[in-house]
Formats: structure tokens, C-alpha cells, sequence
């Protein structure tokens, strides 16, 4: 058997070119493939890091929001204490100048921590107090107290530079029963 030249074997390995000139297996020539793998990865990374920046800023946006809940809740809860501890300090003669139903009686000129828009860290704070009425409330078995009901509210403010709405406000209230008097059965 007779073996075949070296020119022959060269010939077989390299790749057929049809007539018009042109490679048969065009994919067999990577040359330009890295780079465009390349600008494909680089755009994705690109997009990613714009993604990342986008979430960063919302996220610090919810955060501070929750903030401002958070702060705000607490001024108007300091002003509840505020109130509760008016009405469990201060005599009813002194809050009730008049018996008018539903009035709002604070005490601000008589009870120097019962003024309005008092500021306490970051905002400010708010108690008041509503006579609602010297009846019953119906289903409470009060028979044998005499008093005054009392809605305690306190209200916290806090102001938020370069937002349109205003500012961030919380209120909190308590439904409050002053005995006056206990009667004997």
C-alpha cells in the first residue's frame, strides 16, 4: 500500500472555499467574537449598575419616610402623655370654664406644657384635650360614678424640607373618664 504524499494531506485539512470564493462554514472564523461578547457583558453590567443605583435611592427614600412615621408617631404620642397627665394632675374646675359639649378645653394659659407647637427634637408636639360630656356613655355600667369625659389627643409634627404635601403629621387620641364623685349605693 502505498502512502499518500504530504501535499495531499495539507489539502484535505484545510477548509473547501465553494466557487464564488466564499467560506462554507462561516462560524469556523471567530475573529471579531471576543468582542462583541465583550460589549454584550459590558452593556449588561452597565444596565445592572444602573438598576443597583436606582433601588439605592428608592430605598434610602422608604427609609427616611419610615423615619419621619416613626418620629413623628412618638412627638404625638409625648403629647398624649402631655394631656393624660394634665387631666390626672389639674382639677375639672380648672380645665371646664363652661360645660359646652365637643369644645376643645386645654389648658394652655393656666398649664405652661400644654401649649400648642412646642418643639422637642426634630419636630414638634401638640397635646389637647376635648370635654365630650358629663352622661354616661351608653353600655358602660358607670352608674355609681359621677365625672367628666374627656378625649386626651395628642398630635406630632414634623416638617419635610422640599416635599410638595406639607409636612409629616401623627395624631393619637384616648377616651378618658375624670371621676368626680363616687355615690353611694
Amino acid at each position: 500500500m502505498k502512502r499518500p504524499s504530504r501535499s495531499i494531506k495539507a489539502q484535505t485539512l484545510r477548509p473547501q472555499t465553494p466557487k464564488d470564493g466564499g467560506l462554507k462554514h462561516p462560524l469556523r472564523d471567530n475573529r471579531g467574537m471576543a468582542m462583541v461578547l465583550t460589549l454584550s457583558a459590558v452593556a449588561l453590567l452597565s444596565l445592572l449598575g444602573v438598576w443597583l443605583v436606582v433601588q439605592s435611592g428608592s430605598t434610602f427614600r422608604i427609609m427616611k419616610s419610615v423615619q419621619r412615621r416613626d418620629t413623628t408617631f412618638n412627638l404625638a404620642e409625648a403629647a398624649l402623655q402631655l394631656s393624660w397627665q394634665c387631666l390626672r394632675t389639674v382639677s375639672s374646675e380648672k380645665i371646664l370654664l363652661n360645660l359646652e359639649k365637643k369644645k376643645d378645653v386645654t389648658p394652655a394659659n393656666e398649664v405652661p406644657y400644654m401649649v400648642e407647637n412646642q418643639p422637642l427634637g426634630l419636630g414638634k408636639l401638640t397635646p389637647r384635650i376635648t370635654f365630650l360630656d358629663t352622661d354616661v356613655v351608653p353600655g358602660w355600667d358607670m352608674s355609681k360614678f359621677r365625672g367628666y369625659y374627656y378625649l386626651a389627643r395628642g398630635q406630632g409634627t414634623q416638617s419635610v424640607p422640599a416635599q410638595k404635601g406639607g409636612d409629616a403629621h401623627s395624631e393619637v387620641m384616648i377616651f378618658v373618664q375624670k371621676v368626680g364623685q363616687i355615690r353611694s349605693r
